[in-house]
């Protein structure tokens, strides 16, 4: 009787025991979804560019942290982001504080030497706005004068392979840089014509775009030029293409440029 009484005790506690490690097991695969649920990718961005990526009532907005967003949320992550000045942002990426770049950046050969790009999500020309009272009206006008830029941006490169007798001022954000054309400390200032006329629209700034363009750009997301980096490039190609064909790419084009869709070339 006695026997039978510790068998069915010794029965009762491995009964136990596996019903224990049930639910630890459970447990632990709850908590595995849930830290899989809560990826997070940090985004480096300006936050002063309107209408790429500003601040509008204290909250990030704009074209490229909406993309950012939307491609982050195609892949099951959640975003971060750490605003800078244009020219900060690659150092970001490189030091590993930030997992990308999402700022109206260029994918150019010097670049690809250093950083992986996605898809690009975006297509732009290269125009150059002037005061409205210029007498200035054609790019091929430029011989000599002096273009404001952000310190970094790509127009500085393609200016000067455009007409080397341009001169190029720069600075560190892009109000200081239209500021400086309004007020007459610069000749003009350089861009996306898209970008460009959304901010003398939003602004109703005194300028005029100069007729024609000197290059064109393909935007794309920035990675850090590593094997963490090449893993993301991989994922965001994907959610650029399903962006690009479910339409949204298109969708906040023409929310944030006036009604102009830059997602296709």
């Amino acid at each position: 009787m006695k026997k039978n009484k510790l068998i069915g005790s010794l029965v009762l506690v491995f009964s136990l025991g596996l019903i224990l490690a049930g639910c630890s097991s459970t447990s632990s695969s709850k908590k595995s979804v849930n830290q899989q649920s809560k990826k997070t990718v940090t985004v480096a961005t300006t936050g002063v560019s309107y209408p790429s990526s500003y601040k509008s009532k204290g909250k990030l907005t704009g074209f490229d942290v909406d993309v950012a967003k939307a491609a982050a949320k195609k892949l099951g992550y959640k975003v971060k982001f750490t605003t800078t000045s244009f020219d900060g942002l690659f150092g970001q990426v490189t030091s590993g504080k930030a997992d990308l770049i999402a700022s109206t950046t260029a994918i150019t050969p010097e670049r690809e030497k250093q950083f992986y790009f996605s898809k690009p999500y975006a297509y732009f020309k290269y125009q150059v706005t002037v005061r409205k009272n210029s007498k200035l009206t054609n790019i091929n006008q430029l011989s000599g004068k002096t273009i404001a830029e952000t310190a970094g941006s790509n127009q500085i490169t393609a200016l000067k392979k455009f007409n080397p007798k341009i001169k190029v001022k720069t600075y560190d954000d892009r109000d200081t840089v239209l500021n400086s054309v309004i007020d007459g400390k610069t000749d003009g200032y350089s861009n996306s014509g898209t970008i460009i006329a959304a901010i003398i629209k939003q602004k109703n700034l005194p300028l005029k775009l100069l007729k024609g363009s000197y290059a064109n750009e393909n935007i794309a997301f920035t990675f850090a030029k590593d094997s963490h980096g090449k893993a993301l490039q991989k994922k965001f190609n994907k959610a650029v293409v399903e962006l690009r064909k479910d339409g949204t790419l298109s969708k906040l084009s023409k929310k944030y440029f006036s009604g102009m869709d830059a997602s296709h070339s």
